[in-house]
């Protein structure tokens, strides 16, 4: 691993990030100041905290998968298949483009606010967004509330999974992280089960529109029983106070922080670097091309009369969700790296011998065969890169520049989304499924990068950067 790129460019940042971890200060188990509190450990965690926890990336992550997702459905109604493909294109990345900036702004006002006010905030965000979208007329007003929505979408893709990371015993961070990913593919599931069974009901993008306000709903009541992150609470205490070994600590770290502090610390450029990759092999690996082009699968395969098509999708939309539960249960017992490792070769795999198929093949056994592969592609996703995602653009930072660089990459994976939602549907006309190529191109190469450079972080506890 000693290669002249990590060498020159990263100053073997692994080594710094365990120096950082083990050379921050460690005590008897009090906070300075007296501030109570590290997340909840293995014997002090009960039953409620852990429901607490839960709760809050569920709500978050339905927020995320019902509200992205239900547009799929509402854009295949009889009133909007009319209008052109820019314009359904404009409606469907309006919320893609609140969501970038939901990203940034909710790293800023959580840092500055706190992680609980910031979920009132997203709460906030959500009802209007649902609401208003529900009772204006399409398309522009629609684009506009469905924009303020996904700023609260942006907001919960980052501060929910940051919260529930903080706050979490280091034996259940994993598997408590992994909600996140699990709620945001039952969220497009049962988004798809109301496109089906609303479709030919009177208002139905409207109720459709409108039930994406209840996980927001419900984030709104969770606040009301959750605290504020302690390690939120005793970072700013330590920068009032001047006075906690915490922030001597820090200062003899480096006193760099924020985008200045990612860019000129070697473990900040490794760390973004990796992060980067994270985002492509999470957008640019092939789950769009499977998902466009499973309609035409499920065809080829023989699955084309009547509601047939529909339900398959269904289908498709409910094993996404089970395969979810690898990540769940696989997390804290492999670790992340090697779960990543191994899903992405699933998928890359999945894209290749899909494309070649194409090629040589066709007619039914073409279209059962694709179907298979459809279905493990979609396992080794959510097995890694869906989940995983959100749990090591967190964990890959030190503490004291986590927040910016978790927000920059939350930023870099919606702008791959937003770039693809756009260019996506000309690329597929204009190669078809060659596309798969492309995204198992982006597969291997990820995976090389990946295999060398990413850490595990199964066993990296920050909690001790906040004790004295």
């Amino acid at each position: 691993m000693n290669f002249e790129f990590e060498y020159f460019f990263f100053q073997d940042p692994i080594s710094e990030r365990q120096s950082l971890i083990s050379n921050s200060g460690k005590s008897n188990g009090k906070k300075s100041g007296g501030i109570p509190s590290e997340p909840i450990s293995a014997s002090q965690s009960t039953k409620s905290s852990i429901i607490k926890l839960s709760l809050v990336n569920i709500s978050g992550g339905l927020i995320f998968g019902y509200n992205t997702g239900v547009i799929s459905p509402v854009l295949q109604l009889t009133s909007f298949k009319d209008y052109s493909e820019i314009d359904q294109g404009l409606i469907t990345c309006s919320i893609l483009v609140g969501a970038m900036v939901g990203s940034i702004v909710g790293g800023i006002i959580s840092e500055r606010l706190g992680r609980k006010l910031s979920m009132l905030v997203i709460s906030i965000l959500t009802l209007i967004g649902t609401i208003g979208s529900s009772l204006v007329p399409p398309m522009w007003w629609t684009m506009a509330f469905r924009g303020i929505l996904g700023i609260g979408v942006g907001m919960s893709a980052i501060v929910c999974p940051t919260y529930v990371g903080e706050m979490s015993p280091m034996e259940k961070k994993g598997t408590l992280g992994t909600i996140f990913q699990l709620a945001i593919t039952f969220g497009i599931f049962i988004s798809n089960v109301f496109g089906f069974i609303l479709k030919n009901e009177e208002y139905n993008f409207r109720i459709m529109f409108i039930i994406g306000a209840a996980p927001g709903l419900f984030l709104l009541i969770t606040f009301f029983f959750i605290q504020e992150s302690t390690k939120w609470l005793n970072r700013v205490h330590a920068k009032k106070t001047n006075t906690t070994t915490l922030l001597i600590n820090q200062k003899k770290i480096n006193n760099k922080v924020g985008i200045k502090g990612i860019l000129t610390k070697p473990i900040g450029r490794f760390s973004l670097f990796i992060g980067v990759i994270l985002a492509v092999n999470n957008q640019l690996t092939g789950i769009n091309a499977f998902m466009f082009f499973s309609p035409s699968i499920f065809s080829t395969a023989g699955i084309k009369n009547g509601n047939d098509p529909m339900i398959a999708t269904i289908l498709l939309m409910a094993w996404n969700v089970i395969t979810t539960f690898i990540a769940t249960f696989l997390i804290d017992r492999l670790g992340r790296r090697k779960l990543m490792l191994v899903g992405t070769l699933v998928m890359t795999l999945s894209c290749i011998v899909s494309a070649i198929l194409n090629l040589t093949i066709g007619g039914t056994t073409l279209g059962v065969l694709s179907v298979v592969l459809l279905f493990l592609f979609i396992a080794g996703f959510e097995a890694s890169a869906g989940p995983l995602f959100w749990i090591l653009v967190i964990e890959i930072f030190p503490e004291d520049i986590r927040d910016v660089g978790s927000t920059i990459l939350n930023a870099v994976q919606w702008s791959f989304n937003i770039a693809l939602s756009f260019s996506f549907l000309s690329l597929a006309e204009l190669i078809g499924n060659n596309t798969f190529f492309i995204f198992g191109g982006f597969g291997i190469v990820c995976l090389v990068i990946m295999y060398i450079y990413l850490p595990e972080t199964k066993n990296d506890d920050d909690d001790d950067e906040d004790e004295q």
